[in-house]
Protein backbone atom coordinates (compact mmCIF):
# COMPACT_ATOMS: atom_id res chain seq x y z
CA UNK A 1 0.00 0.00 0.00
CA UNK A 2 2.87 2.47 0.72
CA UNK A 3 3.85 2.17 -2.48
CA UNK A 4 1.10 2.58 -4.61
CA UNK A 5 0.40 5.95 -2.32
CA UNK A 6 3.51 6.93 -3.17
CA UNK A 7 3.12 6.58 -7.17
CA UNK A 8 -0.29 8.26 -7.41
CA UNK A 9 1.04 11.29 -5.06
CA UNK A 10 3.69 12.16 -7.06
CA UNK A 11 1.85 13.12 -10.19
CA UNK A 12 -0.45 14.88 -8.11
CA UNK A 13 2.91 17.27 -6.62
CA UNK A 14 4.23 17.50 -10.13
CA UNK A 15 1.16 19.01 -11.47
CA UNK A 16 0.63 21.16 -8.79
CA UNK A 17 4.16 22.61 -9.25
CA UNK A 18 3.42 23.11 -12.67
CA UNK A 19 0.43 25.35 -11.80
CA UNK A 20 2.73 27.51 -9.29
CA UNK A 21 4.13 30.52 -11.40
CA UNK A 22 7.30 31.81 -10.44
CA UNK A 23 7.87 35.34 -8.41
CA UNK A 24 8.83 37.83 -10.87
CA UNK A 25 10.97 40.69 -9.57
CA UNK A 26 9.30 44.23 -9.00
CA UNK A 27 9.58 46.74 -12.27
CA UNK A 28 11.48 49.77 -11.69
CA UNK A 29 12.34 51.67 -14.20
CA UNK A 30 14.62 55.08 -14.43
CA UNK A 31 13.24 57.94 -15.84
CA UNK A 32 15.18 61.29 -15.70
CA UNK A 33 17.96 63.15 -13.94
CA UNK A 34 19.00 67.13 -12.97
CA UNK A 35 21.47 68.66 -11.33
CA UNK A 36 21.14 70.60 -8.19
CA UNK A 37 24.51 72.28 -7.29
CA UNK A 38 24.84 75.80 -9.01
CA UNK A 39 27.72 78.05 -7.60
CA UNK A 40 30.64 78.04 -6.71
CA UNK A 41 32.56 74.88 -6.96
CA UNK A 42 30.07 72.71 -8.70
CA UNK A 43 30.96 70.57 -11.39
CA UNK A 44 27.79 70.24 -13.11
CA UNK A 45 26.49 73.91 -12.97
CA UNK A 46 23.23 74.09 -15.42
CA UNK A 47 24.06 74.14 -19.25
CA UNK A 48 27.12 72.28 -18.15
CA UNK A 49 26.05 68.27 -18.74
CA UNK A 50 23.49 66.23 -20.40
CA UNK A 51 20.99 63.63 -19.69
CA UNK A 52 20.79 60.36 -22.07
CA UNK A 53 18.19 57.33 -21.44
CA UNK A 54 18.61 53.90 -22.90
CA UNK A 55 15.45 52.31 -22.14
CA UNK A 56 15.84 49.25 -23.31
CA UNK A 57 18.57 48.74 -20.42
CA UNK A 58 17.15 50.79 -17.87
CA UNK A 59 20.39 52.99 -17.72
CA UNK A 60 20.48 56.88 -17.17
CA UNK A 61 24.01 58.76 -18.58
CA UNK A 62 24.85 62.12 -16.98
CA UNK A 63 27.91 63.61 -19.37
CA UNK A 64 29.45 66.46 -17.59
CA UNK A 65 31.35 69.02 -19.50
CA UNK A 66 33.20 70.33 -16.61
CA UNK A 67 33.40 67.74 -13.83
CA UNK A 68 37.15 67.33 -13.26
CA UNK A 69 39.64 68.75 -10.72
CA UNK A 70 43.63 69.69 -11.60
CA UNK A 71 46.67 70.16 -9.89
CA UNK A 72 50.02 71.64 -11.15
CA UNK A 73 52.57 74.54 -11.63
CA UNK A 74 50.49 77.55 -11.51
CA UNK A 75 47.28 76.08 -10.64
CA UNK A 76 44.20 77.62 -8.63
CA UNK A 77 44.48 75.15 -5.42
CA UNK A 78 40.38 75.67 -5.34
CA UNK A 79 40.58 73.41 -8.65
CA UNK A 80 41.93 70.46 -6.26
CA UNK A 81 38.23 69.78 -5.24
CA UNK A 82 34.80 69.64 -6.62
CA UNK A 83 31.37 69.11 -6.50
CA UNK A 84 28.63 68.03 -8.02
CA UNK A 85 24.59 67.18 -6.40
CA UNK A 86 21.96 65.76 -8.77
CA UNK A 87 18.75 63.83 -8.58
CA UNK A 88 17.61 60.70 -10.61
CA UNK A 89 13.89 59.80 -10.53
CA UNK A 90 12.94 56.05 -10.62
CA UNK A 91 9.36 54.29 -10.67
CA UNK A 92 8.84 52.11 -8.03
CA UNK A 93 6.06 49.71 -8.04
CA UNK A 94 3.45 49.82 -5.45
CA UNK A 95 4.67 47.55 -2.27
CA UNK A 96 8.28 47.37 -0.60
CA UNK A 97 11.04 46.81 -2.89
CA UNK A 98 14.81 46.38 -2.30
CA UNK A 99 17.20 47.00 -4.52
CA UNK A 100 20.96 48.17 -5.86
CA UNK A 101 21.43 51.66 -7.73
CA UNK A 102 24.96 51.98 -8.99
CA UNK A 103 26.32 55.36 -9.80
CA UNK A 104 29.32 54.77 -11.94
CA UNK A 105 31.35 57.19 -12.44
CA UNK A 106 34.09 57.33 -15.77
CA UNK A 107 36.05 59.35 -17.85
CA UNK A 108 40.05 60.35 -17.72
CA UNK A 109 42.88 60.25 -15.16
CA UNK A 110 46.10 61.31 -14.88
CA UNK A 111 48.05 61.28 -11.48
CA UNK A 112 52.20 62.44 -10.77
CA UNK A 113 54.04 60.38 -8.73
CA UNK A 114 52.51 59.71 -4.71
CA UNK A 115 49.64 61.99 -5.94
CA UNK A 116 45.89 60.36 -4.88
CA UNK A 117 42.41 61.42 -6.28
CA UNK A 118 38.87 60.36 -4.61
CA UNK A 119 35.25 60.05 -5.22
CA UNK A 120 32.72 60.31 -2.72
CA UNK A 121 28.85 60.28 -2.28
CA UNK A 122 26.47 60.35 0.47
CA UNK A 123 23.35 59.05 -0.89
CA UNK A 124 19.22 59.74 -0.21
CA UNK A 125 16.46 58.09 -1.15
CA UNK A 126 12.40 59.21 -0.89
CA UNK A 127 9.81 56.81 0.52
CA UNK A 128 12.75 55.01 1.87
CA UNK A 129 16.27 54.16 2.88
CA UNK A 130 19.70 53.81 2.08
CA UNK A 131 20.64 50.44 3.67
CA UNK A 132 23.88 49.76 2.36
CA UNK A 133 26.63 53.32 1.86
CA UNK A 134 29.52 52.38 -0.29
CA UNK A 135 32.96 53.13 0.90
CA UNK A 136 34.94 56.52 -0.77
CA UNK A 137 36.74 55.27 -4.19
CA UNK A 138 40.61 56.22 -4.38
CA UNK A 139 42.83 56.39 -7.35
CA UNK A 140 46.69 56.20 -6.91
CA UNK A 141 49.62 57.32 -9.37
CA UNK A 142 51.33 53.44 -9.07
CA UNK A 143 47.43 52.41 -11.52
CA UNK A 144 46.94 55.36 -12.96
CA UNK A 145 50.27 57.31 -13.97
CA UNK A 146 51.04 58.20 -17.69
CA UNK A 147 53.54 60.07 -19.54
CA UNK A 148 53.06 64.21 -19.38
CA UNK A 149 50.13 65.17 -21.87
CA UNK A 150 48.85 61.71 -21.64
CA UNK A 151 45.60 59.92 -19.90
CA UNK A 152 43.95 57.28 -19.17
CA UNK A 153 40.41 56.10 -18.95
CA UNK A 154 38.84 54.37 -16.15
CA UNK A 155 35.41 53.21 -15.03
CA UNK A 156 34.48 53.03 -11.70
CA UNK A 157 31.13 51.77 -9.99
CA UNK A 158 29.81 53.11 -6.95
CA UNK A 159 26.72 50.65 -5.71
CA UNK A 160 24.41 51.86 -2.95
CA UNK A 161 21.89 49.13 -1.79
CA UNK A 162 18.05 50.76 -1.28
CA UNK A 163 14.74 50.14 0.28
CA UNK A 164 11.77 51.67 -0.57
CA UNK A 165 8.22 51.59 0.30
CA UNK A 166 5.42 52.92 -2.40
CA UNK A 167 1.71 53.17 -0.63
CA UNK A 168 -0.13 53.74 -3.79
CA UNK A 169 -0.39 54.34 -7.66
CA UNK A 170 0.36 58.08 -7.74
CA UNK A 171 3.42 57.98 -5.08
CA UNK A 172 5.27 55.76 -7.52
CA UNK A 173 7.58 58.37 -8.75
CA UNK A 174 10.31 58.40 -5.92
CA UNK A 175 13.60 60.43 -6.16
CA UNK A 176 17.14 59.75 -5.55
CA UNK A 177 19.61 62.05 -4.76
CA UNK A 178 23.45 62.24 -4.76
CA UNK A 179 25.83 64.42 -3.12
CA UNK A 180 29.37 63.91 -5.18
CA UNK A 181 32.26 64.79 -4.49
CA UNK A 182 35.77 64.67 -5.83
CA UNK A 183 39.35 65.74 -4.50
CA UNK A 184 43.08 65.39 -5.83
CA UNK A 185 45.56 65.42 -2.81
CA UNK A 186 49.23 65.67 -3.22
CA UNK A 187 52.51 64.35 -0.69
CA UNK A 188 53.17 67.68 0.63
CA UNK A 189 55.32 68.47 -2.47
CA UNK A 190 55.37 70.96 -5.16
CA UNK A 191 54.20 69.35 -8.57
CA UNK A 192 56.01 69.65 -11.12
CA UNK A 193 53.45 68.29 -13.45
CA UNK A 194 49.48 68.28 -13.88
CA UNK A 195 47.90 65.94 -12.24
CA UNK A 196 43.88 65.39 -13.24
CA UNK A 197 40.77 63.85 -12.41
CA UNK A 198 38.17 64.26 -15.03
CA UNK A 199 35.01 62.26 -14.32
CA UNK A 200 33.37 62.61 -17.88
CA UNK A 201 29.74 60.65 -17.42
CA UNK A 202 28.29 58.69 -14.92
CA UNK A 203 25.53 55.57 -15.51
CA UNK A 204 23.28 55.07 -13.40
CA UNK A 205 20.91 52.05 -12.67
CA UNK A 206 19.17 49.73 -10.67
CA UNK A 207 19.68 45.87 -9.92
CA UNK A 208 19.12 42.98 -7.66
CA UNK A 209 15.35 44.25 -7.63
CA UNK A 210 13.55 42.22 -5.64
CA UNK A 211 9.94 42.14 -3.37
CA UNK A 212 10.28 42.78 0.52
Amino acid sequence: MKSIFTLTLLPALATAAALLSPRQAPDVRVLSARAISPGQGSGCPEGSYSVQLDSAANTLTIIFDDYRVTVGPGIDASLRERFCDFEVTFSFPVGCTTGTIHNSPGGLIRLENRFESSFAARYLIEKGEVTREPPELRYNSTTYGAPVGSFKDFKSDHPAGVRVTVNTETQRNVVYRANTRIFLSQPGIQPAENSVYDVQNTDIYIRDVQAC
